[in-house]
């Protein structure tokens, strides 16, 4: 028996594709803080890709557009790849309202929420909040991403000090970096939500 056919639904972009600039910036971060974590100068990771010690620094400072060989080279010296490297940030959340989504009432649906490239650990969470209760102010560290999932009652989601008002069966995903917590108003409510951590 054939499976019936899935329903694909997408959030819409909050925030527009950046421009090379912003590729340039997140190469910059990502570059810096790895080589920092290997504990190596420019010199000692020029010695060991074989890229100019002045041109490491541009890259660095976001002035540079190294070409494809060069990416391949730091990212092998680091232990990572060039995904990681080129990797941006989530400035903004993303939420997915369930109201939006369209999921016929006669017919099985599957829906993609998300897609993530976290490829280490992650961690599950199940949070219920009692009336005008806040959780924690939580922050997961850099390229962590978290998703939370609202089960029931009503949140507001603040990340960066900027309110999300969340409703059951919405869903958002942030970067797990940004300061954030969960607040409720009349209602108590239950999310789950989920960190992931990429391996390093």
């Amino acid at each position: 028996m054939s499976e019936p056919p899935a329903t694909a639904g997408r959030p819409a972009p909050e925030t527009p594709r950046p421009g090379s600039a912003g590729v340039r910036t997140s190469l910059a971060g990502n570059l810096n803080r790895r080589r920092l974590k290997h504990g190596w100068s420019l010199r000692e990771l020029s010695a060991a890709t074989g890229v100019s010690k002045g041109l490491l620094s541009q890259i660095e400072r976001a002035e540079a557009n190294p070409t494809v060989d060069v990416l391949v080279r730091i990212a092998d010296a680091l232990g990572t790849n060039c995904t990681d490297l080129l990797r941006q940030p989530l400035l903004r959340p993303e939420i997915v309202r369930a109201a939006g989504l369209v999921e016929p009432e006669d017919e099985t649906s599957v829906t993609l929420l998300y897609s993530g490239h976290e490829q280490g650990r992650m961690e599950i969470y199940r949070t219920r909040l009692h009336p005008h209760a806040q959780s924690q102010v939580s922050s997961h560290g850099a390229d962590s991403v978290e998703y939370v999932l609202v089960m029931s009652g009503q949140v507001t989601l603040v990340v960066n000090d900027v309110p999300h008002l969340l409703d059951a069966g919405d869903t958002a995903r942030f970067s797990g970096l940004s300061s954030h917590y969960y607040t409720t108003e009349e209602s108590p409510a239950v999310t789950h939500t989920i960190v992931g951590y990429p391996r390093d």
